[in-house]
């Protein structure tokens, strides 16, 4: 905006000089403008000195582009002029709590990148949605072009605890609707005759949870669920655990996901698992009061005296016990993959109202390890808990999982500037260089004279604008990664092993066309390809 301001700046002297100009322009003598002594020959003068004062004045009053502001149903309030003049992006937040507690930290981080808040009903660049948001505000199918949400509609085919998991997936422990589902729950019970078999009953509030036994349970009972219990889980110094993996999924068709890898969120039931009691759900359940890392005796050491981390901690206690942690993560990757794809087309059928799909969601997918090392799915949270309100200690790995997630969707962190967010700015840091892949393939199919060919869909001159805007987006995801580490398209660990055909056969286009996108920019550099 600065150079705009010199452009236009409205000097005496630049106003006299551009007169002089303009009656060089309509065929006066050309010399110079001296003195201007009768009122008449003033009266030009003065009126152009006013209009360029206006001028002056409506560029000083709008430091950032009004465009970059959201519904123009709003543009006129004085909550968007009060905005226009502050020069910082700004963000809202939805929620039915009554208080924010659990929001510090998504404050404190959006604070620290100089954006500021406003209320739901003015103009906002981000929306932080604690609560599914789209039954509530339906102006959300009519975002603008600068604007995002933490959500995606339709978000909640992943995060429903009974859709989740009564989706038939090998990890997902076998589970079943209530009542809808009983019957099948009793022939499959009546199938495996395992005196010892026990089911989760949960409710998709996650109130309630309890083991029972097959005839202990109310198969009447509505919002309800109940899940096989697994009975051999991996202990560490006796107790439970669960690990919380934070998820970000930053498109949907072409889905791209991404976990971050700072850390794990560790959390151990607080009473040893044996003897085992179905009736002292803390033996088996994690809840608020869990006990943290640092409180575990054997992983004191590690995480307290040697500075690990939560993982770090716990992939050393894996290895005294003489068995191998890497076995974990690979299995964790597929789960959250595969999980997401499952639910991709529901998603995108729920996206097509939408005009814009400025959306991203940040979840946690919650998993549980048994015995042998192997990974089963527990549930994925729409709004994982951020808060450090029970353990300050965790408030570190909120702040930097915050910290890469607005870094790897677009939301900058402002030094000094008033640059909007998502700016147009950013176009010089992915150029046609950047996003072209495969040049030897398209000239060898002339893709610049014919694009009728699959060989020319990731060309330059065949791309739409959208597919553009799709790979300029990828382009700056990877730039500004951080600690996320994307998952799909899946990684390619072995380029030479790697066989995009068998990779790309069962996906849909745009996820098949993305991913040969990637594996071409892996082929040039080797940083794409992870």
């Amino acid at each position: 905006m600065e150079s705009n301001l010199k452009r236009n700046s409205s000097t005496p002297e630049s106003i006299m000089a551009k007169y002089a100009v303009m009656k060089r322009d309509e065929g006066s003598p050309e010399k110079p403008v001296t003195k201007y002594t009768g009122s008449s020959a003033l009266r030009p003068i003065m009126l152009f000195l006013a209009a360029a004062a206006v001028t002056t004045s409506v560029l000083v009053a709008l430091p950032r582009p009004v465009k970059n502001f959201i519904l123009s149903s709003q543009n006129t309030s004085n909550s968007t002029l009060k905005d226009l003049q502050s020069g910082a992006p700004t963000y809202a937040i939805f929620g039915k709590s009554h208080t924010e507690e659990h929001l510090v930290h998504v404050v404190n981080v959006l604070h620290r990148f100089g954006y500021e808040r406003v209320e739901l009903n003015e103009s906002w660049n981000l929306l932080w949605a604690h609560d599914y948001p789209f039954l509530s505000l339906p102006d959300l199918k009519n975002l603008g072009k600068h604007q995002k949400v933490n959500h995606f509609p339709g978000c909640g085919y992943l995060t429903n605890k009974v859709d989740l998991c009564t989706t038939s997936l090998p990890f997902l422990p076998r589970a079943f609707r209530l009542p809808t589902q009983r019957v099948d729950f009793l022939e499959y019970a009546h199938a495996h005759p395992d005196p010892d078999a026990l089911f989760v009953e949960k409710h998709n509030e996650h109130r309630h949870i309890k083991v029972r036994k097959p005839s202990d349970i109310d198969l009447w009972s509505n919002d309800s669920f109940v899940q096989e219990f697994i009975p051999k889980p991996f202990l560490v110094d006796g107790h439970k655990f669960d690990i919380g993996v934070y998820v970000v999924i930053t498109e949907i068709n072409p889905l791209r996901v991404y976990i971050y890898t700072g850390d794990v969120l560790f959390r151990y039931c607080p009473v040893k698992y044996y003897p085992f009691d179905s009736e002292n759900v803390d033996k088996y359940i994690v809840g608020d009061d869990y006990l943290p890392t640092w409180e575990v005796p054997s992983l004191r050491k590690y995480y307290n005296l040697f500075g690990g981390s939560m993982r770090n901690a716990f992939e050393a206690y894996v290895r005294d016990q003489s068995m191998d942690p890497s076995k974990i993560w690979p299995q964790v990757e597929h789960i959250i993959r595969t999980t997401i794809l499952t639910k991709e087309k529901d998603i995108v059928n729920i996206l097509h109202s939408y005009k814009q799909h400025n959306f991203f969601d940040l979840m946690r997918f919650d998993l549980f390890i048994d015995e042998n090392l192997k990974v089963y799915l527990m549930e994925a949270n729409m709004s994982p808990n951020l808060s450090s309100a029970h353990f300050k200690p965790n408030s570190l790995l909120y702040e930097q999982v915050l910290y890469s997630v607005f870094n790897l969707v677009g939301i900058r962190q402002l030094h000094g500037t008033s640059a909007p967010i998502f700016s147009d700015s950013s176009d010089f840091l992915a150029s046609d260089k950047n996003l072209a892949t495969a040049l030897n393939t398209c000239a060898s199919n002339d893709c610049d004279r014919n694009c009728n060919k699959e060989k020319c869909s990731l060309c330059l001159p065949c791309l739409s604008g959208s597919e553009y805007k799709m790979l300029h987006q990828a382009y700056e995801e990877h730039l500004h990664r951080v600690d996320m580490k994307r998952i799909f398209p899946k990684p390619i660990l072995n380029l030479q092993n790697f066989d995009i055909i068998d990779e790309t056969r069962n996906m849909s286009k745009k996820n098949a066309w993305m991913t040969r996108w990637f594996y071409n920019k892996c082929q040039y550099e080797r940083t794409w390809c992870v």
